[in-house]
């Protein structure tokens, strides 16, 4: 049986979320950090971009500094995020036993989780088993809740999550939003180079793509009742995993973590390259 680690970390700064995710990964590379399913906010609201995106093609920063949300590139690949109201999961652990195999059935096994949790909700989500066209992916300013990739989830057609994936040195570290209060409509006004009326275009074309958990379930779902039920669906789905559930990170994560605050995710060099 393999033993696990839960973890909700609750709200925190946008370079905090990705150096914590990436700190978890290098324990888990060094053997130190248990395999980690972990939950958390945004706080502030802030916009990610995907590893090998340019920022100014994808974010109109203006409009972004208006709103009083921030900006950070993360370590995996993937398109323009919005993250407002929602729960952001992830899950680090070695390339082995149920994660094993091909990118597409680690994303299956950990959207089968996913949607357990989501029904428990009250939210009837499904597996997508379309892809994304390459045309699509090197698209410029095209957010990444635009379109629906394969074993993502929807619900009626219309995503509820989004995922990005890395995997080096045999670990995977596979993240992504689960909308909770909120479409990706608004990511029509903080993208760069559009006039008004395009912005109105892409803001319904998301608001008929895209669907959040409250949307869906026909009433208010708080974050600490949709991790609750997102614990659950690990712990159901992954019957053959101890789950220990914590709240704290072990010291040596905390402080790699501030350390990659420090040296990359909240610097310059590292959001705005190219």
């Amino acid at each position: 049986m393999t033993n696990w680690r839960i973890l909700d970390s609750g709200a925190g700064a946008p370079a905090w979320n990705m150096a914590v995710d990436e700190a978890i990964r290098d324990g888990v590379l060094r053997g130190d950090s248990p395999p980690t399913v972990r939950f958390y906010g945004w706080s502030p609201p802030a916009v990610s971009i995907g590893y090998h995106q340019e920022a100014e093609k994808e974010v109109d920063m203006e409009r972004l500094v208006a709103h009083g949300w921030s900006f950070v590139r993360r370590p995996t690949g993937g398109r323009a995020v919005l993250h407002r109201d929602e729960v952001t999961y992830a899950v680090i652990a070695p390339i082995e036993s149920m994660l094993g195999g091909s990118v597409n059935e680690s994303y299956a096994a950990i959207s089968e989780a996913l949607a357990c949790g989501l029904r428990l909700l009250g939210v009837q989500a499904e597996l997508q088993r379309g892809s994304l066209s390459a045309a699509s992916q090197r698209e410029a300013a095209n957010p990444c809740f635009s379109s629906t990739s394969r074993f993502e989830l929807s619900v009626d057609g219309r995503k509820i999550v989004g995922s990005a994936q890395m995997r080096k040195d045999g670990v995977l570290l596979q993240h992504g939003s689960i909308l909770l209060a909120h479409d990706q409509s608004a990511m029509a006004w903080l993208l760069p180079s559009l006039d008004d009326a395009r912005r109105q275009r892409v803001e319904a074309y998301l608001g008929r793509k895209t669907v959040s958990v409250v949307q869906a379930s026909g009433r208010n779902v708080s974050y600490d009742e949709a991790v609750q039920a997102l614990k659950g669906g690990f712990q159901q789905t992954w019957a053959g995993c101890e789950f220990e559930i914590s709240g704290e990170l072990q010291a040596a994560e905390r402080f790699a973590a501030f350390d990659r605050v420090r040296m990359r995710y909240g610097t310059d060099a590292w959001n705005w390259r190219k």
